[in-house]
């Protein structure tokens, strides 16, 4: 082997790492997402349950009280904060696992690129099959 070929390899190795790497911490990173965005939605219910009329809710390293509606209003809006951060978190990791994937010369996963239909697709693929 010659050493420009054993600089390739040694880089093509590398890059495989530092995309792992990425991959591993996107990981960790959608676990704490999911976990918080679980103690946001349990948090909104109790809220919502409540007979108060006011709340105790932690902003930050703050506990603060609060009107209920406030309170709902907030955590409403930190819920749709953590879904954008994991939305954007999952196709990154999309991207990451096929670049990943192309750099072993394998294929990338099929289905991976798939996306829902929404509202408007739907309703028109219905109206054309007379369900």
């Amino acid at each position: 082997m010659s050493n420009t070929e054993v600089d390739k390899s040694i880089e093509l190795i590398s890059k495989t790492e530092e995309l792992a790497d990425k991959i591993l911490a996107n990981k960790h990173e959608l676990t704490v997402m999911d976990k918080r965005r679980q103690e946001t939605r349990e948090a909104l219910r109790l809220v919502e349950k409540s007979e108060e009329k006011k709340a105790w809710i932690t902003i930050g390293s703050m506990l603060v009280k609060m009107p209920k509606d406030k309170a709902v209003e907030l955590l409403k809006k930190d819920q749709q904060q953590i879904e954008k951060e994991i939305n954007l978190i999952y196709s990154e990791q999309k991207v990451l696992v096929n670049k990943h994937r192309d750099l072993e010369f394998k294929s990338p996963f099929s289905g991976t690129n798939i996306k829902a239909l929404d509202r408007h697709e739907f309703n028109a693929l219905k109206a054309n099959l007379h369900l």
